[in-house]
Protein backbone atom coordinates (compact mmCIF):
# COMPACT_ATOMS: atom_id res chain seq x y z
CA UNK A 1 0.00 0.00 0.00
CA UNK A 2 1.33 3.42 -0.70
CA UNK A 3 2.16 5.20 2.46
CA UNK A 4 0.99 8.68 0.99
CA UNK A 5 -2.43 7.44 0.96
CA UNK A 6 -5.35 8.81 2.39
CA UNK A 7 -6.25 5.78 4.71
CA UNK A 8 -2.71 6.32 6.37
CA UNK A 9 -1.77 8.31 9.34
CA UNK A 10 1.19 8.21 10.76
CA UNK A 11 1.58 4.50 12.27
CA UNK A 12 -1.73 4.37 12.10
CA UNK A 13 -4.64 2.96 9.17
CA UNK A 14 -7.87 4.67 9.48
CA UNK A 15 -10.83 1.66 9.36
CA UNK A 16 -13.63 2.26 7.42
CA UNK A 17 -16.63 3.22 8.51
CA UNK A 18 -19.90 0.66 8.66
CA UNK A 19 -22.88 1.66 6.75
CA UNK A 20 -24.60 1.79 10.53
CA UNK A 21 -22.31 4.04 11.77
CA UNK A 22 -22.26 6.56 9.07
CA UNK A 23 -25.82 6.30 8.86
CA UNK A 24 -25.77 7.90 13.43
CA UNK A 25 -22.89 10.60 12.84
CA UNK A 26 -25.62 12.27 9.75
CA UNK A 27 -28.28 12.09 11.91
CA UNK A 28 -26.04 13.10 15.00
CA UNK A 29 -25.20 15.77 12.27
CA UNK A 30 -28.83 16.52 10.94
CA UNK A 31 -29.46 16.93 14.76
CA UNK A 32 -27.05 19.64 15.31
CA UNK A 33 -27.90 21.45 12.39
CA UNK A 34 -31.84 22.00 13.92
CA UNK A 35 -30.61 23.44 16.68
CA UNK A 36 -28.47 26.51 14.95
CA UNK A 37 -29.79 29.72 14.54
CA UNK A 38 -29.44 31.74 10.92
CA UNK A 39 -31.55 32.32 7.69
CA UNK A 40 -29.43 31.68 4.57
CA UNK A 41 -28.22 35.45 4.64
CA UNK A 42 -27.09 35.08 8.44
CA UNK A 43 -24.48 33.05 9.61
CA UNK A 44 -25.68 29.87 11.52
CA UNK A 45 -25.01 30.02 15.35
CA UNK A 46 -25.40 27.88 17.93
CA UNK A 47 -28.42 28.76 20.14
CA UNK A 48 -25.96 29.44 23.61
CA UNK A 49 -24.14 32.34 21.34
CA UNK A 50 -27.24 33.65 19.88
CA UNK A 51 -28.85 34.06 22.99
CA UNK A 52 -26.08 35.69 24.37
CA UNK A 53 -25.84 37.81 21.09
CA UNK A 54 -29.32 38.94 21.45
CA UNK A 55 -28.72 39.97 25.24
CA UNK A 56 -25.56 41.56 24.75
CA UNK A 57 -26.62 43.73 21.96
CA UNK A 58 -29.65 44.82 24.03
CA UNK A 59 -27.49 45.56 27.32
CA UNK A 60 -24.80 47.21 24.72
CA UNK A 61 -27.29 49.29 23.21
CA UNK A 62 -28.44 50.95 26.53
CA UNK A 63 -25.29 50.99 28.11
CA UNK A 64 -23.90 52.84 24.72
CA UNK A 65 -26.43 55.14 24.70
CA UNK A 66 -25.64 56.37 28.11
CA UNK A 67 -22.16 56.22 28.34
CA UNK A 68 -22.13 58.79 25.53
CA UNK A 69 -25.01 60.86 26.44
CA UNK A 70 -22.80 64.38 27.88
CA UNK A 71 -21.68 64.54 24.40
CA UNK A 72 -24.95 65.56 23.99
CA UNK A 73 -24.27 68.88 26.00
CA UNK A 74 -21.44 69.88 23.36
CA UNK A 75 -22.24 72.69 21.42
CA UNK A 76 -21.68 70.83 17.70
CA UNK A 77 -22.76 72.23 14.66
CA UNK A 78 -24.89 74.68 16.03
CA UNK A 79 -27.79 71.29 16.12
CA UNK A 80 -30.55 71.16 18.87
CA UNK A 81 -29.90 69.67 22.02
CA UNK A 82 -32.66 66.61 21.17
CA UNK A 83 -31.45 65.85 17.84
CA UNK A 84 -27.84 66.23 19.02
CA UNK A 85 -29.10 63.67 22.00
CA UNK A 86 -31.17 61.49 19.31
CA UNK A 87 -27.51 61.53 17.34
CA UNK A 88 -25.53 60.17 20.21
CA UNK A 89 -27.96 57.90 21.53
CA UNK A 90 -27.52 56.13 18.07
CA UNK A 91 -24.13 56.46 17.84
CA UNK A 92 -23.73 54.61 21.61
CA UNK A 93 -26.22 52.30 21.11
CA UNK A 94 -25.48 51.19 17.51
CA UNK A 95 -21.30 50.86 19.11
CA UNK A 96 -22.60 49.10 22.23
CA UNK A 97 -24.59 46.51 20.42
CA UNK A 98 -21.72 45.92 18.26
CA UNK A 99 -19.43 45.28 21.43
CA UNK A 100 -21.99 43.59 23.53
CA UNK A 101 -23.14 41.34 21.22
CA UNK A 102 -19.65 39.76 20.03
CA UNK A 103 -18.51 39.89 23.58
CA UNK A 104 -21.88 38.06 25.07
CA UNK A 105 -21.98 35.61 22.21
CA UNK A 106 -18.59 34.61 23.03
CA UNK A 107 -18.93 34.62 26.71
CA UNK A 108 -22.08 32.62 26.25
CA UNK A 109 -21.39 29.74 24.03
CA UNK A 110 -17.82 29.48 26.54
CA UNK A 111 -19.75 29.12 29.71
CA UNK A 112 -22.66 26.78 27.85
CA UNK A 113 -19.53 24.17 26.05
CA UNK A 114 -19.57 20.70 28.14
CA UNK A 115 -16.46 20.19 26.45
CA UNK A 116 -14.35 23.17 28.71
CA UNK A 117 -15.10 20.74 31.60
CA UNK A 118 -13.39 18.04 30.11
CA UNK A 119 -9.85 20.27 30.26
CA UNK A 120 -7.24 21.39 32.94
CA UNK A 121 -5.66 24.22 32.98
CA UNK A 122 -2.07 25.54 34.81
CA UNK A 123 -3.97 27.51 37.67
CA UNK A 124 -6.75 24.02 37.60
CA UNK A 125 -9.86 22.96 36.25
CA UNK A 126 -11.99 25.24 34.37
CA UNK A 127 -14.52 25.20 36.71
CA UNK A 128 -12.01 27.31 38.77
CA UNK A 129 -11.81 29.44 36.27
CA UNK A 130 -15.71 30.47 36.07
CA UNK A 131 -16.05 32.06 39.49
CA UNK A 132 -15.86 35.46 39.44
CA UNK A 133 -18.27 38.67 39.03
CA UNK A 134 -20.85 37.81 36.67
CA UNK A 135 -19.60 34.39 35.96
CA UNK A 136 -21.52 32.72 38.17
Amino acid sequence: MDPRHPSKHGNEVVEPATQAEVSRRRDAQAGQTDELLGTPTTPALPSSMGKGMFAGAAIGAVVGALLLTPLAFANILDLDFFVRLVIVWVAGAAAGATIGAVFFAGAKAEMDNPENDEYLYADGPSDDRRQGPGLD
